[in-house]
């Protein structure tokens, strides 16, 4: 990633932030703040989603000087940096660490499994970075000379910066795990201190318990207020988004405890893997030798500071990281905070900042019992030489505990059949070459700290014979642990990179939709493009795979490779968030934080299958046809993409040859009902083949020839039927070759449903599927693309229309059979007094327009000519912040069709302006520049006021 133009592609990386940042990039680099979004959830906030992370100052400059995927890289190894730093000064100052315990610390914290395991969630890792600062914070605390209101002012200050970093790094749990960690930390030296009272090794290293007790929790209380307003900008809007938003209110237990780290997964969690992949959210492994670094470093608890807070964050952040398998984890999800967040999971950050501590004092102390048998020490206490000289007692108990996780893996392999894992990660037993290296290194890391080691017996025969010889320096540690965690990490996601191509090339689909939005012979383009709903899972076989094999073989390994294929594939598809990236405009997104908003999971009933919502969009792994017409209309769905996986290829009647049928548009027709196919193509053909089920009909066809007939057709197997054209040639087996100019189907003998047709064309073998119903195929490839030919405008307007008392109400409504969008309105709320003129609903008005003038993210202009007063509804989400004027007036906008935006106009021509401008943006700005001039005059006067202590103290 450091070295390399190899990129990311897979996972939320390549699916939600590289098209978030691509779109904050270029909303940076024109000098904006980007407040809405067009282009997902047909309308949502933009920077009100604190996951973009676009107040967050360390994001600026990757934004502006680097291309999204390079950026993403850029920030994770700027991260990984600060974390490594953070955990260094934290060993340091905390546990009173030597300079090369404290780099072991850095690195197990840096470098280790779990850390590394969260690339993919870039702001999960911005916000994780400074999670040792604020222990730094403590640890300087404790040490400074300075006046404890001086202390208590710097203190303030820079808890208030950690605070305001990983708040505008966009990942709240994040925060929150970082107060109660330095909670859990304050109360545990706190009960520490009662522990290490009286003993000759704490007055030694003396924690200055009586000095942080008053000047941190003041600190922490100040540093966060002060912390809450600096992050105004980006706090407000994000809390004006929650209330809106589907997860509102707080989370059920269920949910809060999803993703849950089992226990039957607790070997592959915590020990490194070779060759073997996890789930990310579980993997927090460490190298065997820091293991047992960890227990000489727990050992210690009585004797060094910081050891027993250390060892307090281990266990509660396993205990939290177990979710739904531990019960104190079912009452804690009932309480505010805890009720926010899923993936307890996620606690095992503080587990992995746990063991690095102690790790890094258990080298610390091997590395004194090393330098205790090799040189004198005469000012070390008698007490602590002794215990110094007696560490086989907790190496051994690490090497059970370490054996016993071996056992436990093996024993877990029965017991999942009784309490299965979850299938985001399935159980798999740990490979030979996994057991093979952990006893390796266990083997080694006990002979190099004990000089113990496997031998031979004077007969040359191998044996479990214990030997000893004098210990090595435990920095031969350092390149084992190094060794372990290069291998254990081939599998981890900044390891997997592949061609940049997969997020910079450019595929068919997506320029085929881009080419849409303008017309290359006028030299015209539309000010924004129409939306698209994409219904296609990645299951296909990408067509230019051959040819991606023969380039890449020489260049990329194979996962590389499959890494492409799945990105390429996605791009296909248009997966989620991904037209953000490509300047379109979806239907569907994806977002598991805050978005998307409560009233468009509420309105996505209507598509979706009975009894199935969704709660972060993916529409695509929902629906399992397309949806009723009339809602993708309203929606201003112009566009369908599918794949071509759910086609089938039939023997078509008297052809010797196979045919596709293109199934996507089946037809439903009761008896007497009739249907024109809206779009018949321009394809000579001597016959319609039709797969149908029920009673089949009359088919009546114009022919660019000028001819004109009905036709019954005529059975040739069960579910497929025959068409031929009139004589001379009326028999199947004979033809003749005509341009088909409109076909109408006609149910006359009973219920008809059409599952698919296509024209064929006997003399070249040649055919040409047909798509019923109001569309028609603008691309066929890997994946296909229809024109939806009855699609309503994104702005139109209605002279009917009906109110609702809620949401929910307005969706039932609205799914009633006889609900027509293009003709009723629903309102939310109650009937308005304050509209201007007679606007009760009428007929009569029969051909009102509206015009789109402008369309930009934070301002639509639109033009209406209506013969009577009208309903105007844009199909763009109604949220707060949205302000309208007709003709220069401010007019009220009402909550329309459950999601969308309404605004009453009289008869007449006339202007109408919506304009995004959300007053809880206003409102954090001057707040957060409030504060910062606060921050910033705070630090001159504590600079002054230690300036003149220093004077003050000269002789």
């Amino acid at each position: 990633m450091a070295f390399s133009n190899l990129i990311l592609a897979r996972g939320d990386t390549f699916l939600y932030f590289y098209p978030y940042w691509q779109a904050a990039a270029e909303a940076l680099r024109d000098g904006r703040i980007p407040l809405w979004n067009s282009a997902l959830f047909m309308g949502s906030p933009f920077v009100a989603n604190s996951q973009v992370g676009f107040f967050y100052p360390l994001n600026w400059p990757v934004w502006w000087l680097l291309e999204t995927p390079y950026a993403v890289s850029a920030s994770i190894l700027l991260h990984l940096a600060i974390a490594g730093v953070g955990a260094y000064l934290a060993g340091r100052w905390l546990l009173k660490l030597e300079n090369w315990a404290a780099w072991v610390t850095a690195v197990l914290f840096a470098l280790g499994g779990y850390l590394t395991a969260q690339v993919e969630h870039i702001n999960q890792l911005q916000g994780l970075a400074w999670l040792p600062w604020y222990l730094v914070v403590v640890g300087w605390c404790s040490r400074s000379p300075r006046p404890k209101w001086q202390m208590i002012g710097w203190a303030t200050l820079a808890f208030a910066f950690l605070f305001a970093m990983q708040l505008l790094a966009g990942h709240s749990q994040t925060v929150f795990i970082s107060g109660v960690t330095i909670l859990l930390w304050l109360a545990a030296e706190f009960t520490g201190q009662r522990l290490l009272r009286n003993t000759d090794y704490a007055l030694r290293f003396t924690f200055h318990w009586q000095r942080i007790k008053i000047i941190v929790p003041l600190a922490l209380v100040g540093g966060g207020l002060l912390a809450l307003l600096l992050t105004a900008v980006q706090l407000l809007p994000t809390l004006e988004l929650t209330q809106q938003s589907s997860r509102q209110g707080g989370l059920p237990p269920n949910e809060v405890l999803s993703f849950s780290l089992h226990p039957l997964l607790l070997a592959r969690a915590l020990l490194p893997a070779y060759g073997q992949s996890l789930f990310s959210e579980y993997m927090a492994i460490v190298p065997v030798t820091a293991v047992i670094l960890a227990f000489i470093g727990a050992w210690q608890w009585r004797r060094q500071p910081g050891v027993f807070a250390a060892l307090v964050l281990v266990a509660v952040g396993l205990l939290l990281a177990f979710g739904v398998f531990n019960p104190g984890n079912w009452l804690l999800a009932r309480l505010p905070g805890f009720n926010l967040f899923r993936v307890p999971a996620r606690w095992l950050a503080v587990y992995a900042l746990g063991v690095a501590l102690l790790a890094g004092a258990g080298f610390q102390v091997a590395l004194h019992r090393y330098w205790q048998r090799t040189r004198p020490w005469p000012e070390l206490p008698e007490q602590a030489r002794e215990h110094l000289a007696h560490l086989e007692r907790p190496i051994r108990v690490a090497i059970y505990a370490v054996v016993g996780l071996m056992a436990w893996n093996v024993i877990a392999g029965f017991l999942v059949f009784f309490i299965p894992t979850g299938a985001e990660a399935p159980y798999e037993a740990a490979g030979l070459l996994t057991l093979l290296l952990w006893l390796t290194e266990l083997l080694l890391a006990n002979w190099i700290l004990t000089g113990e080691r496997v031998g031979w017996d004077r007969h040359g025969r191998f044996k479990l014979t214990i030997k000893r010889s004098r210990p090595r320096a435990p920095f031969w540690l350092l390149p084992l642990m190094l060794a372990s965690l290069f291998l254990a990490t081939r599998t981890h996601p900044y390891n997997n990179l592949t061609t940049p191509e997969a997020y910079f090339d450019l595929r068919p689909p997506i320029a085929r939709l881009q080419s849409t939005t303008c017309n290359l012979q006028l030299a015209t383009c539309h000010q924004f493009p129409d939306r698209f709903l994409s219904l296609s899972n990645i299951f296909f076989d990408v067509g230019d795979q051959a040819e991606i094999d023969t380039i890449y073989a020489d260049q990329l390994p194979e996962a590389a490779r499959y890494d492409y294929t799945v990105a390429i594939k996605h791009k296909e598809v248009i997966g989620p968030n991904l037209p953000m990236a490509f300047g379109l405009a979806s239907v569907d997104g994806f977002d598991g934080g805050i978005l998307p908003l409560a009233s468009y999971t509420e309105l996505m009933r209507l598509v979706l299958p009975a009894g199935v919502e969704t709660v972060d969009g993916r529409l695509r792994e929902y629906l399992t046809a397309v949806p009723d017409a009339k809602w993708l209309d309203l929606f201003n769905a112009r566009y369908l993409i599918t794949d071509k996986t759910g086609d089938v290829w039939k023997q078509a009647g008297f052809m010797q040859q196979s045919v596709s049928f293109d199934l996507q548009h089946p037809l439903e027709l009761a008896e007497g009902e009739s249907f024109a196919i809206a779009h018949v193509p321009n394809f000579p053909t001597s016959a319609l083949v039709m797969l149908v089920e029920g009673e089949p009909g009359l088919v009546e066809m114009q022919t660019a020839e000028g001819e004109q007939w009905l036709r019954e057709p005529f059975p040739v197997e069960s579910g497929m039927v025959w068409v031929g054209w009139p004589p001379p040639y009326d028999r199947p087996r004979d033809y003749r070759v005509l341009t088909p100019q409109s076909m109408t189907l006609h149910a006359e003998n009973g219920d008809w449903r059409i599952l698919a047709a296509t024209l064929i064309n006997q003399e070249d073998g040649t055919f040409m599927p047909l798509t019923l119903g109001n569309y028609r195929l603008i691309h066929s490839g890997d994946v296909k693309i229809y024109e939806n030919l009855d699609v309503l405008p994104r702005a139109f307007l209605v002279q009917d229309w009906q109110w609702q008392p809620a949401i929910s109400t307005s969706v039932a409504a609205m799914a009633a059979e006889e609900f027509d969008p293009r003709v009723t309105a629903v309102l939310v709320g109650s009937p308005s007094p304050f509209v201007v003129g007679d606007l009760s609903p009428i007929d009569g008005d029969k051909s009102p327009t509206t015009n789109i003038i402008q369309y930009a993210p934070e301002k639509i202009v639109l033009e209406t000519n209506s013969q009577a007063d009208s309903l105007l509804l844009l199909t763009e989400a109604y949220f707060p912040g949205w302000q309208a004027t007709v003709d220069g007036e401010p007019t009220a906008i009402y909550q329309t069709d459950a999601y969308f935006q309404g605004v009453f106009v009289p008869a007449g021509e006339h202007e109408v302006q919506f304009v995004f401008a959300p007053r809880s943006v206003e409102y954090g700005r001057v707040l957060s520049l409030v504060a910062l001039v606060v921050w910033v005059i705070l630090i001159l006067v504590l600079l002054i006021s230690h300036k003149r202590g220093q004077t003050a103290a000269r002789p």
